[in-house]
């Protein structure tokens, strides 16, 4: 991942997504293959297999490589594009028009990476976000569009988790990554247990939604405006870091 950077690179088995089917088999199940490469269909063959309802490619650049995804996935599961490059968001209208394309993530870290900014959110600040939601709705309003990852919503943050929410709600996004900062980077089950109170904060969650869908205009440009200077004084003092 990238350096400097507090990120990860996941260490889950084939071994790990069986169990988790085992575990909820009444749920809807995503795994994330690896980026795109001539494994991919074998990997793509295997997660499926392994009892995926849902397979996730990141780091694509092109809507070659999405067309190939697609062939490899062949209607066996739902398909998702984490768009996490530069080069992917200056094609999304030709991504987002290849056929058996079922939902478009946009991963924030690694696409303001790829950017060179300084801060995360300044992708929404900026109307990046905006833009390719829109040009996404407009080639294939049917994919299914969400972005960023999501802290628990009363976590001290410079840019608060609940406004960030009303921005989903803004976007028409319909999905959300739980960050590790979510679970208080749990490592068990008894320690998520012991840290979080799931059920409430899913709670809040629905109940912030609620709120957000039933402002006015005014109010939601109202806070549009307030959350961009947020990020704009986040991104100053992040450059300022540097």
């Amino acid at each position: 991942r990238q350096r400097g950077r507090n990120t990860i690179i996941s260490g889950h088995t084939l071994a790990d997504l069986e169990r988790v089917r085992a575990a909820v088999p009444d749920a809807e199940v995503l795994a994330r293959v690896n980026p795109p490469s001539a494994g991919t269909p074998g990997e793509v063959d295997a997660v499926v297999r392994a009892g995926a309802d849902v397979v996730m490619l990141p780091y694509f650049q092109s809507s070659q490589q999405v067309a190939a995804f697609v062939a490899a996935v062949a209607g066996r599961a739902r398909t998702c594009l984490l768009l996490e490059t530069a080069a992917a968001a200056v094609r999304v209208e030709r991504i987002a028009a290849v056929g058996g394309v079922d939902e478009i993530h946009v991963g924030l870290n690694d696409l303001h990476a790829s950017m060179g900014l300084a801060f995360m959110h300044e992708l929404l600040a900026g109307g990046v976000l905006d833009e390719l939601a829109s040009r996404i709705r407009a080639v294939a309003p049917a994919i299914r569009f969400g972005f960023g990852g999501g802290a628990l919503l009363d976590a001290p943050h410079p840019v608060p988790p609940r406004d960030v929410l009303r921005e989903h709600v803004r976007l028409g996004s319909r999905m959300i990554i739980l960050s590790r900062t979510f679970t208080g980077d749990a490592a068990s089950e008894a320690e998520l247990a012991a840290r979080v109170d799931l059920p409430a904060e899913i709670a809040k969650i629905r109940q912030a939604v609620a709120a957000a869908r039933a402002r006015t205009a005014d109010e939601t440009e109202r806070d549009r405006l307030r959350i961009r200077e947020l990020i704009w004084r986040a991104a100053d003092q992040a450059v300022a870091r540097a």
